[in-house]
């Protein structure tokens, strides 16, 4: 081989080397400017909304808001080849179904509590509920993972606590959304744990944030709590108990929520657990014909409580419920209804929730969720952008591009007894005439209707 030819390998790489180099640079460059434009915005916000935050919260917003973007664009290219090229959320990134709901503040609701959408007992709500897996990455619903249940209330009354998160809506469509999970601690105490802890997800290490030898770190507390997390395995999302994890004040009383299955609830397993969306396919089994229930509860922080016992900056730490039991404040009711259609999963993938989705004498209280604000907002934004979908809250129960049109009873299986009725009686009955009685049922009444009319 010539001189000349032996040089031709080197060349080219040192070209391949000079290309990559630019390309790294290029990389580093636009990351900086993310970086910049991210930090501008918060600081923007955080002046409009006059939220009083400290630099270091403030700096700790930024990296979660920097590491949340980074972790939906690396859990979207593992979703993407799979289950599609739009973007997922950073976390909850699964949805089992957006159902429709009905929210009624209880009658004999404690004064204390009548405030925001809880003021006028008895009043009733329509509803949107997403239920969800936890994590980044689609997943079969057989796998361990935390599960949540977010609740938007359509049509809420009073000032609105965050007016940056109204959307594309009309003025009627004012919206208060509650966010749970199924375990009632979380595994972060607070915005500075869960800004580093987001560092490590964004490289998709699970584990670096709570042991690690160098630097030394074991979280060991927050870690059981992530253990009890991730290790839920349910058999449907309609029978579980689901909590806010950190606090709210409502008027005067600072609070945590909970949803749980109303009393005598029961739903039999009735689909093969073993396909990978076998949760969906399950809410859509028990859903055709039947109907589902939660009560939803406050948890009010005595006054007497201390910070150690209770605290309002620390979300591993679970509430004593002897020290403060939860109150019934509304039900939840589901009713029979089919959710599983294209538009329908659309309109879920487009949804957002925001705990200051809120009015009245409603506030998130403590740094995870003066963060949440920003964050969630900002990572909702981003995702909408990345799918070029626009960001909309719903007004009512109406899905667009659904087949069926927009009325009131869009979606929802509605039952009713097949007429003309049969002309029935029981063997005891006898005309006054004497003559016979002609019956078009055989065997027992009582029993013929409650089989034919089981899912009415």
């Amino acid at each position: 081989m010539s001189r000349a030819n032996t040089k031709l390998p080197f060349r080219i790489a040192l070209l391949l080397a000079a290309i990559l180099g630019t390309t790294q640079a290029q990389a580093a460059d636009s990351h900086s400017r993310d970086q910049a434009d991210i930090a501008r915005s918060v600081d923007a916000s955080i002046e409009q909304l006059a939220m009083e935050i400290s630099p270091a919260e403030r700096n700790a917003i930024v990296s979660a808001i920097e590491s949340a973007r980074e972790i939906s664009r690396v859990a979207h290219q593992h979703n993407s080849p799979k289950y599609g090229e739009h973007y997922r959320r950073d976390a909850h990134a699964k949805a089992t179904g957006c159902l429709r709901a009905e929210f009624e503040v209880n009658g004999d609701i404690p004064e204390q509590f009548q405030h925001s959408v809880f003021a006028t007992p008895g009043h009733s709500y329509q509803a949107w509920i997403r239920f969800s897996n936890g994590d980044m990455l689609v997943q079969p619903d057989g796998k361990g993972d935390a599960r949540g249940m977010a609740v938007k209330l359509l049509g809420a009354e009073g000032a609105v606590i965050a007016p940056e998160l109204g959307g594309d809506v009309s003025p009627d469509a004012v919206n208060q959304d509650f966010i749970m999970t199924n375990t009632p601690a979380f595994f972060n105490r607070n915005i500075f744990d869960y800004a580093e802890n987001m560092q490590h997800l964004a490289k998709l290490d699970r584990k670096g944030w709570f042991i690690n030898l160098w630097p030394p770190r074991l979280h060991l507390k927050e870690m059981f709590r992530a253990y009890q997390t991730v290790s839920s395995t349910i058999e449907t999302p309609l029978a579980e108990q689901y909590f806010s994890m950190l606090p709210y004040r409502l008027g005067d009383t600072t609070v945590k929520f909970s949803s749980r299955p109303c009393p005598a609830a029961d739903y039999t397993t009735s689909v093969d657990k073993t396909a990978d969306d076998f949760l969906t396919r399950q809410m859509a089994d028990t859903l055709q014909a039947g109907s589902a229930c939660f009560e939803f509860m406050l948890q009010p922080r005595p006054a007497d409580a201390s910070e150690k016992e209770m605290p309002l900056d620390d979300a591993t730490v679970i509430w004593d419920e002897d020290a403060a039991p939860f109150v019934p404040v509304a039900r939840i009711h589901i009713p029979p209804q089919t959710f599983t259609g294209e538009a329908q999963q659309e309109f879920c993938e487009n949804l957002s929730m925001n705990p200051w989705r809120g009015v009245g004498q409603w506030e998130p209280v403590g740094s995870l969720n003066r963060a949440r604000r920003l964050v969630y907002h900002a990572v909702s934004e981003f995702r909408h952008h990345q799918n070029s979908a626009p960001v909309r809250e719903p007004a009512n129960w109406c899905v667009p591009g659904a087949d069926e049109p927009c009325t009131p009873q869009q979606g929802l299986n509605i039952h009713k007894p097949t007429w003309p009725l049969p002309r029935c009686f029981d063997g005891f009955f006898r005309p006054l005439d004497g003559s016979a009685a002609s019956s078009q049922c055989t065997g027992d009444y009582g029993e013929i209707l409650a089989e034919r009319d089981a899912g009415y």
